[in-house]
Order: C-alpha cells, then structure tokens, then sequence
C-alpha cells in the first residue's frame, strides 16, 4: 500500500500550509495536524491582576528614582 496522497490533496494542504505561515521566512508547516495543542495543555497563562501590575509599578518607579 502506498501512503502517497493525491496530488490535489497534496497542493490543497500546501496551499493552506502557505497561507498560516508567518512570516514568509518560516518553514511551511504540511506536517501539522489540527489537533496538536499549541502549547502543553497543564501550561496556563500567569495569574496577574490590577493590583499586581500596580504594586509592581510603583517598585519600579521607586528603584528608578533611587538610581537617578
């Protein structure tokens, strides 16, 4: 059994392996599958809030004043 595709099915993911590819430098990606998750499904975003990035602010701006 050969595990060649079809050429049409071959272009149509060529086709569409072109147009996610960004920037135009980067490998075509035809190997990729759908369901490969972008990035390790346990992996969340940090948890930050308002009060965080504030806190973290005025730290900053009081070390920058202390430099000067």
């Amino acid at each position: 059994m050969s595990n060649e595709k079809p050429k049409a099915q071959v272009d149509k993911e060529l086709n569409e392996a072109l147009k996610e590819t960004f920037p135009g430098s980067d490998p075509i990606a035809v190997d990729r599958t759908e369901d490969e998750p972008v990035r390790p499904i346990d992996r969340r975003p940090p948890l930050i809030d308002k009060d965080l990035v504030e806190k973290l602010s005025e730290k900053a701006k009081s070390e920058q004043s202390k430099s000067k």
